[in-house]
């Protein structure tokens, strides 16, 4: 008698695919600490389960045990309170409640990063419904990238920062598709919070981009003025508060640090009618506080890696408005196309020349998925408002990144999930390119 095979629904499917997600990651995470208390590669980790590749983590993990400190003794209010690193207090949860050691966080970070390959998966999936493996393809490129994936293993903020921003991708393709709901204005709502909690500066860039979606959902169909005005007002609602509730930076003013700023604005000093100082100069205000800001935060991070060996253009300082203008066209190749081949090979003070050399053969699938993406821009089968919306999320995440950011290290880590449309449209436009190519040859 024969007995016909049971076939799992798909809802289980999916929970033991990721409960082995998560397993894997975990078993990973397990091995690279435990050969990072070893003699092996001594020169590569500190000997108690962290590597030199992510230097940061030994400050998280110094600031995690400050605060799990803060938990034994009941100092709840301290723990919550005095630390500028927001993830850093959920580390010091599980070595409060476990062990102080960089291995409690690992099932955290193992959810987090399967939670991060299942939003691609989602977002590939609701970009092109009916090509499902595409979808797997992606998701797992994504996930088992070799630099993203390494890094999810240790303490950086990075594997949260990543999820709130896939979070807020997915939430706006929703929106901007037909699939949009309630729950678009969710998940766009939590990314965006969780990105902002993790790296503060990032609020504004965020909020346009969500502000964006909503308008080009309302652009391409009437119907969706629902959902898209409900996301304007807690996206702008969220805005507000988290502008009010961000630590204010003190930015001692450029006209007074560099001598007066000339800004394009106050180029045109001849003003006769009184009338247009009363506009001019508010535009040359808010001009002087961006300029303002971007200076800091790129003084910021040169003063953060004085000596790291990947360091680019850390003698140039912004002093103007026109200054950032013509560094533009540099740090949009340096913001997509670096680290440069001459980098590829040379030796890496923390992580090794063998660091090296995965990044640049990293970089030469980055350059391939660049022309599959410009392909997948023009001929795409996705919605031409879509298409522009992921082109206008990589532009503005990745140049002002570039701008800031001189370490090129620092930059290549946090520009990965920038790049995701590039991913997702570059895997797109080459295999169909290909098979454009495979049919043409045998007509």
């Amino acid at each position: 008698m024969r007995y016909q095979q049971r076939k799992l629904p798909e809802s289980q499917k999916g929970v033991i695919i990721f409960t082995g997600l998560v397993l894997f990651h975990l078993a990973v995470s397990a091995l690279l600490s435990l050969i990072a208390r070893s003699t092996f590669l001594s020169s590569l980790h500190n000997g108690q389960g962290l590597w030199n590749f992510t230097p940061d983590s030994f400050v998280y993990h110094q600031e995690a045990l400050r605060l799990s400190d803060l938990l034994k003794s009941g100092d709840y209010d301290g723990w919550w309170g005095s630390s500028p690193f927001w993830h850093a207090k959920w580390i010091a949860l599980p070595y409060a409640i476990l062990v102080a050691d960089p291995l409690s966080f690992a099932p955290t970070n193992s959810l987090i990063w399967a939670i991060t390959i299942y939003c691609v998966y989602k977002i590939t999936n609701q970009l092109f419904p009916d090509r499902r493996r595409l979808a797997i393809v992606t998701a797992l490129t994504f996930g088992l990238w070799p630099s993203y994936f390494l890094h999810t293993t240790q303490l950086l903020k990075d594997p949260l920062y990543i999820m709130g921003i896939l979070l807020m991708f997915w939430g706006c393709i929703n929106l901007l598709s037909v699939w949009r709901t309630i729950s678009s204005v969710f998940l766009l709502s939590l990314g965006v919070l969780i990105a902002y909690l993790n790296r503060t500066y990032i609020l504004e860039p965020l909020i346009c981009l969500s502000l964006l979606a909503a308008i080009l959902a309302v652009w391409q169909t009437r119907r969706a003025w629902g959902q898209a005005g409900l996301a304007i007002l807690i996206i702008a609602g969220l805005g507000v508060y988290c502008y009010i509730q961000r630590p204010e930076i003190q930015i001692q003013p450029l006209s007074e640090h560099y001598g007066q700023v000339k800004t394009q604005f106050q180029s045109h000093t001849e003003v006769p009618r009184s009338g247009q100082n009363r506009y001019w100069s508010p535009i040359a205000k808010i001009v002087e506080t961006c300029v303002g800001k971007i200076s800091y935060l790129r003084e910021r991070y040169i003063r953060k890696y004085p000596d790291a060996g990947s360091n680019i253009d850390t003698n140039l300082h912004f002093r103007s408005f026109t200054d950032i203008l013509a560094y533009i066209p540099k740090a949009t190749l340096v913001g997509f196309l670096a680290p440069f081949p001459p980098h590829w090979f040379e030796d890496a003070k923390t992580a090794g020349r063998v660091s090296r050399v995965v990044a640049g053969l990293e970089m030469v699938v980055w350059y391939i998925l660049l022309v599959g993406f410009l392909y997948f821009l023009v001929t795409g089968p996705v919605d031409l408002h879509i298409r522009i919306w992921m082109l206008v999320y990589t532009l503005s995440l990745v140049l002002p990144t570039a701008l800031v950011v001189t370490n090129l290290g620092a930059l290549y880590r946090m520009r990965f999930v920038y790049f995701l449309p590039i991913l997702i449209g570059g895997l797109e436009g080459c295999i169909r390119f290909w098979q454009f190519r495979l049919q043409k040859a045998t007509d």
